[in-house]
């Protein structure tokens, strides 16, 4: 099986969120991939990023190479985008999200901006995610979250019926990357240990 992985980050962040995580999953012998995408703080909405992901992905990969995907924050919204709508689904075996608001966060109200729109409870984006759960059949799919999330409002919108959900008391959003048994856990199912 192959060990192409690829980090999405979140708003505001770049891949460089993901230095720690990534040393610790190379350390395993795991490729990882961790573009960074622009407008960071996804004014242009989650589609645009998603497209922006598909881009780099086959840029680095090609076309039809396995992979298996890591989003944190938004970026496991953006990929489910990638996913579910620009047929990412044909090439990914794994899927793993971190602290993502898979039923959106009420802090994006404080932000402008379609991406932040797009995060919102209920918005037309997150319900049209809702329905292609056949996207999902041919993968293994696992959701990481904190209940001490400040970020993801309420933090059980994390929490995605269609994954395994893995909750882990970090205190902070963002330490969830830091998290030494949550990238374990990702290190042990990549390599078949898990």
């Amino acid at each position: 099986m192959s060990h192409r992985t690829v980090l999405v980050h979140g708003i505001f962040n770049s891949a460089y969120v993901f230095t720690v995580m990534r040393k610790r999953l190379e350390a395993r012998g795991i490729e990882c991939f961790a573009p960074s995408l622009k407008p960071r703080d996804g004014r242009h909405g989650i589609e645009d990023l998603a497209l922006k992901l598909k881009t780099a992905i086959d840029e680095r990969f090609g076309e039809d190479q396995s992979i298996h995907l890591i989003g944190f924050s938004m970026g496991g919204i953006v990929a489910r985008y990638y996913l579910q709508k620009l047929e990412g689904h044909q090439r990914v075996k794994l899927f793993f999200t971190i602290s993502s608001p898979h039923h959106g966060s009420y802090l994006a109200y404080c932000y402008p901006g379609k991406g932040a729109r797009d995060l919102r409870p209920n918005s037309v984006l997150l319900q049209n995610l809702q329905g292609d759960d056949d996207k999902y059949q041919c993968m293994r799919v696992y959701s990481y979250w904190t209940p001490f999330d400040l970020m993801i409002i309420p933090p059980s919108s994390s929490i995605w019926p269609l994954a395994e959900n893995k909750q882990f008391r970090s205190l902070l959003h963002i330490m969830m990357l830091f998290n030494r048994s949550l990238t374990e856990h990702i290190s042990r199912v990549i390599l078949g240990q898990a």
